[in-house]
């Protein structure tokens, strides 16, 4: 990952960011509290990042500057660190992490709709990283199934409550998966626990796997 791409993802699309936090996040004083601070840390640490792996919500709940800084928020509303903890519990750190719909700041999802120009502004980002295949998490009902129907396919049932389809978009692959949304409230208070095995999973069996055969067949 080259630091020009890193730094057009920043500027151009205001919900990226990357599966990484500091070790003090999100205590006072850490460096997801500052922009510029936030990205030189990805910058330090860009051999760690995996932009085959995609963490996708459905939209921004609260507005934010374009500096890597969704998902890393220190508030305590957010629960960000409860999100950390499941990915790194996953071992998907380093993941790619946007929503599909970054044009609408709403924090009640029944008042976002997904739409096919959403889904060409993911594909943008996408072309971006540069990858043959994607691995995509979906977070939240709405985006599975928007990316499911954008791509005429099939889904079908996985482990731990998992849906999951294959796709094809402009010659790269889309393996995308529906797990429960992250936040920590309403009807998804109860879901946490079932995500983190759900991630888990994914991470373990699926993702992990996959990588691996796709490192055998290229050696």
């Amino acid at each position: 990952m080259d630091v020009s791409t890193l730094e057009t993802l920043k500027d151009e699309y205001p919900t990226s960011s990357w599966a990484l936090w500091s070790s003090d996040f999100p205590a006072d004083g850490c460096i997801e509290e500052n922009p510029a601070q936030l990205y030189e840390f990805i910058k330090r640490n860009q051999n760690q990042l995996r932009p085959s792996v995609v963490l996708l919500s459905l939209n921004p709940s609260t507005q934010l500057p374009s500096d890597y800084q969704n998902f890393h928020s220190t508030e305590p509303k957010h629960r960000n660190d409860q999100f950390r903890d499941l990915v790194e519990d996953a071992d998907l750190e380093g993941a790619y992490m946007t929503d599909l719909v970054e044009r609408v700041v709403d924090a009640d999802s029944g008042n976002v709709d997904p739409t096919p120009d959403d889904v060409e502004n993911l594909l943008r980002q996408l072309d971006l990283l540069d990858q043959e295949t994607y691995q995509v998490l979906c977070f939240h009902e709405k985006v599975f199934q928007t990316l499911r129907e954008h791509c005429g396919s099939r889904s079908r049932e996985l482990d731990h409550d998992i849906r999951a389809f294959r796709g094809i978009q402009d010659g790269v692959q889309l393996e995308c998966y529906r797990v429960w949304f992250h936040a920590n409230w309403g009807v998804n208070r109860d879901k946490i626990p079932a995500l983190r095995e759900q991630l888990r999973f994914l991470s373990s069996e699926v993702i992990g796997r996959e990588l691996a055969d796709l490192s055998r067949w290229l050696d």
